[in-house]
């Protein structure tokens, strides 16, 4: 394919937890299967790629009121090394590289801006976990801050909803999917698909998102310029 139908040649993609589960699993086989699917295609297209799992699907954090906040944030960042290596197993037969915010030992090296940025413009492919490192702070945020460290196009939230919406659709059946928004009105109106810290500093740094469903569109259409989800920008 030529090199100009190819509209985003850098992306840093961010996967939401919650979409790697479904009823009868907390990892199902089927969707990491299409997910590794996913990120081929747009690699068979020369497509520099680094992917931030969040860990949802396993424990979120911020809505566990049972136990310690930070305990669990704690918790949520070892979960995204769960689903992780899962990930990382799916594709061990490309090249590619798991790396995170604290290294596992014999697994997950810790993840150096220099050398892994070296590996992802050779087309080395990055799966990127254990969020920032730091407790209170969202995989979104951690997603924002490697797109930066990377030089990305694009930062692609593939989640489990069409794009960003003026409400939250299951709340209000009024709400309308946005094809497009601004960051102001984004942060302004507390729409919530992606974290505010994550919003202002793609905002600061110029990086555009794109929110689209996961598991509903191919990531190839996205790369090649269709119109689907909502670009945050």
């Amino acid at each position: 394919m030529s090199e100009d139908k190819i509209k985003y040649k850098r992306i840093l993609l961010k996967l939401s937890g919650e979409i790697l589960g479904d009823d009868s699993e907390v990892l199902s086989s089927k969707v990491l299967k299409y997910t590794a699917e996913q990120i081929c295609s747009v690699q068979e297209l020369g497509v520099k790629v680094g992917i931030v799992i969040g860990g949802g699907n396993i424990i979120r954090g911020r809505n566990v009121d049972w136990f310690d906040r930070i305990d669990a944030d704690y918790c949520g960042m070892v979960s995204t090394v769960v689903n992780g290596i899962a990930l990382y197993s799916c594709l061990r037969k490309r090249s590619v590289y798991l790396r995170g915010s604290f290294e596992v030992g014999g697994m997950v090296k810790k993840f150096d801006k220099f050398e892994d940025g070296r590996l992802y413009d050779n087309g080395g492919l990055l799966i990127l976990v254990g969020g920032t490192g730091n407790p209170t702070v969202s995989t979104d945020t951690a997603a924002a801050i490697r797109a930066a460290e990377l030089s990305v196009d694009i930062l692609i939230k593939g989640t489990n909803v069409e794009g960003v919406y003026t409400a939250d659709p299951k709340k209000d059946k009024n709400a309308r999917l946005l094809n497009s928004v601004s960051y102001e009105e984004a942060i302004r109106n507390n729409l919530n698909v992606m974290d505010i810290i994550a919003f202002k500093i793609c905002q600061e740094l110029g990086i555009k998102i794109y929110v689209y469903n996961f598991l509903k569109y191919p990531l190839k259409d996205i790369i090649l310029g269709k119109s689907i989800g909502t670009i945050v920008g």
